[in-house]
C-alpha cells in the first residue's frame, strides 16, 4: 500500500470529502468508473479516488491531518 494510501485511510469519509473540496477535487465517474466502483464501501472509493489524484500529495495528507488532531 502506498503512504499516500495509508495516510488517506487515516480520514473518516467526511473528513475526505472535506479534503477534497478544499483541494477543488470532483468525483465525477464515468460508466466504467461507476460500475468499478458500485459494490465499494463509500469511503474505500474515495480513498481510492483521491490516491491516484495528482492534485492532492502526501505532504498536504500530512497537513491535513495535523490540522485536524487539534
Amino acid at each position: 500500500m502506498s503512504i499516500k494510501k495509508e495516510l488517506l485511510n487515516e480520514l473518516t469519509e467526511h473528513q475526505l470529502r472535506q479534503l477534497a473540496e478544499t483541494k477543488g477535487i470532483s468525483f465525477k465517474l464515468n460508466n466504467v468508473q461507476k460500475k468499478y466502483y458500485q459494490n465499494w464501501a463509500e469511503k474505500d472509493k474515495l480513498v481510492d479516488l483521491m490516491t491516484t489524484n495528482r492534485n492532492i500529495t502526501v505532504s498536504e495528507i500530512e497537513k491535513f491531518i495535523q490540522e485536524k488532531k487539534f
